[in-house]
């Protein structure tokens, strides 16, 4: 199953929780109806039997007033969640960890997030710490790849060494990449809804005991029948919760196997993962001190509470059985090193349901099941769409050469706010034809002309290759800036590229990807709203167009290109556009309608825009950076795909 693939079943899977709310919202209905039936008639509040109950108008109050306490609670919710993971890092009460940190364990992070981003194409997430947690664990969350955080506690640094940490960031990022963040968010507003009304009852029933010294015997019989409606409130809240985490099950059990997997496909190195579900088997565990472990305990990396029935109703497999997915000896290791640090007695392997067909394959060494085929490292001739969302080997490496590169005093001081601001101006003036007064001039930033100019000379000495990774660093150092900050970078970056009056392809990636990550709509959620070609026909004819003429075909060699291309995905009479009806802001415009369209139609556009590219059977740094920038603005991450 590919990335597209993914994205549309975690679509899907937002219908079958509909369904699975519904049927919550019927039998807690029922169980609340039943209980004020049943108080009225123990409390003598009212004369009605049994029989005549379900045609009383009192039922049609009762339930609606059931349907408006589940409703706020949902509401309250996702008001709450409003900023996607920045949201809900707020609502947890973590801490907001800058890129230019000089925390040992917090460089280390950054250095994990930094080669994980750039080898898979990813906005580096923000990072967040929950300082009062010494368990390990850590979550993402986020409406969409290019706005996500990514939260991990102090245990979590305190007790992993870099590989396990890279196989814990690894599989997180895995989530990403499956559409799992968007679908926890909605699955926490759902779930905080079932909730509710059992929150209502505790607060009752704690009302009932602070009033209950103070009735009058002549109310005794009333007030009884109101301590039973607190207690079967509070009854029906179990109730809620037993269906929450049935869903939560149900949803998330199977996507942690598969992001296991996926995570050591990524990392290459199964002891990284399995290092870190050791530890939480042999030591302080997963579990989580926040009152909102409840809520997320389908987000995290490990279970976040302990509750019974765990293998029915745990969000995440046992610990064995994740280990024996990576491979049939890592729970015979886990149990030795309990033994040799006498943390206890390791307990037995837990049935359950099986791995993953393949799962294990991705171990590196163990025992691939039969019928599965151990996954091979992409080549650069993969079709682009099939490497979206994927991490392999090469890349992990390129990443790292390519971090390396960097200097190391750019390294640092592209960690800070006004560097990084400074860096994305150095990159234009170090590729603009423009001559460099006019630019500066432009920026109207006197005191830091010579500074500017030596840094892009710095940056044009490194080469055409570092261009794009330098922008991944970048951008994520001014996401957290006020939106008057980000509005001001952005007004700077287009008065610099309108100096000339014309856009390079490089610049145009350049403002198109600080506008999505730092833009009005960067953290709001986006939702699907094309389902067919023929609803975009004119946006894909103006993209497939501007790559016609880049790949630097003409005349009738450009219109066969377009229509081979293209076959399929425009309607018949869609040709090739002339250059001068190919703007740049056309083009930003067409790409963010783009963005919105069926997670299974984007990767045939992806496809043709990459035959266009690629169209001379040479690749150029340009050209890669150019697929690179669709493939993100269409929220689809795509690897370096000729790292080797």
């Amino acid at each position: 199953m590919d990335f597209f693939q993914h994205q549309e079943r975690a679509r899907r899977k937002t219908g079958l929780l509909v369904l699975y709310f519904i049927l919550a919202v019927i039998a807690i209905v029922v169980c609340v109806n039943l209980a004020v039936l049943l108080t009225l008639f123990w409390g003598d509040f009212q004369s009605v039997s049994p029989s005549q109950w379900f045609s009383h108008p009192f039922i049609h109050w009762i339930t609606g007033l059931t349907l408006a306490v589940m409703v706020f609670g949902c509401l309250l919710k996702l008001w709450q969640l409003r900023k996607g993971g920045q949201g809900l890092a707020e609502m947890l009460g973590a801490r907001h960890i800058t890129m230019d940190s000089t925390a040992t364990r917090e460089k280390q992070l950054i250095n994990v997030v930094e080669e994980m981003s750039i080898a898979s194409g990813i906005p580096a997430p923000q990072l967040y710490v929950l300082d009062k947690e010494t368990a390990i664990n850590a979550f993402v969350a986020g409406f969409r790849p290019s706005e996500t955080v990514l939260v991990v506690t102090q245990g979590t640094l305190n007790e992993l060494n870099r590989d396990e940490l890279q196989g814990v960031i690894a599989h997180e990022f895995s989530h990403i990449f499956n559409a799992d963040m968007r679908l926890n968010l909605r699955l926490l507003a759902v779930l905080a809804g079932i909730l509710a009304l059992g929150k209502v009852g505790e607060y009752l029933i704690r009302g009932q005991r602070r009033s209950s010294f103070s009735r009058s015997s002549s109310n005794r019989k009333g007030g009884g029948g109101l301590v039973f409606a607190g207690l079967a409130l509070m009854v029906i809240g179990y109730v809620g919760l037993f269906f929450g985490r049935l869903i939560k099950a149900a949803i998330s059990r199977q996507r942690e196997l598969l992001a296991d997997a996926s995570a050591v496909q990524f990392t290459r190195n199964p002891a990284g993962l399995g290092g870190a579900l050791i530890k939480i088997r042999n030591g302080n565990g997963s579990h989580l001190a926040t009152p909102h472990a409840e809520d997320m305990s389908h987000m995290c990396f490990g279970e976040t509470l302990h509750f019974r029935l765990r293998n029915l109703l745990g969000t995440h497999p046992p610990l064995d059985e994740r280990l024996s997915a990576i491979g049939s000896d890592w729970v015979a290791r886990a149990r030795s090193r309990a033994r040799d640090t006498g943390s206890g007695p390791a307990s037995p392997a837990t049935s359950g349901p099986a791995a993953p067909q393949g799962a294990a394959a991705f171990a590196g060494g163990s025992t691939v099941p039969e019928g599965a085929k151990s996954p091979e490292a992409p080549t650069p001739s993969s079709a682009p769409s099939q490497r979206v969302g994927t991490v392999s080997e090469p890349d992990m490496g390129y990443a790292r050469s390519l971090l390396e590169a960097i200097p190391e005093d750019l390294r640092r001081q592209i960690r800070s706010p006004q560097s990084a601001e400074s860096v994305l101006y150095a990159l234009i003036l170090s590729t603009s034809t423009s001559d460099t007064e006019s630019l500066l001039d432009a920026l109207n930033v006197s005191d830091q002309r010579q500074a500017l100019v030596t840094l892009s000379e710095t940056i044009r000495a490194l080469g055409s290759r570092l261009r794009l990774p330098l922008i991944d660093l970048a951008l994520p150092v001014l996401k957290p800036l006020p939106a008057d900050n980000r509005a001001r970078i952005l007004s700077h970056l287009t008065a610099l590229i309108e100096v000339d009056n014309r856009y390079t392809f490089f610049e145009w990636a350049l403002v198109g990807l600080a506008h999505q990550q730092l833009g009005e709509q960067s953290g709001k959620n986006r939702r699907t709203r094309f389902r067919r070609y023929g609803a975009l026909a004119a946006e894909l004819q103006l993209l497939f167009s501007v790559l016609t003429w880049a790949s630097g075909a003409e005349n009738e060699e450009a219109r066969t290109l377009f229509q081979r291309s293209t076959h399929g995905l425009l309607p018949a009479g869609r040709t090739l556009l002339p250059l001068t009806h190919c703007g740049s802001h056309k083009l930003g415009h067409a790409m963010d309608r783009l963005a919105d369209l069926s997670p299974l139609l984007k990767g045939p556009v992806i496809d043709a825009a990459a035959d266009l590219v690629l169209a001379d059977g040479k690749v150029q740094v340009q050209e890669a950076e150019l697929l690179r920038t669709i493939a993100a603005l269409l929220e689809c991450p795509l690897p370096p795909l000729f790292a080797s």
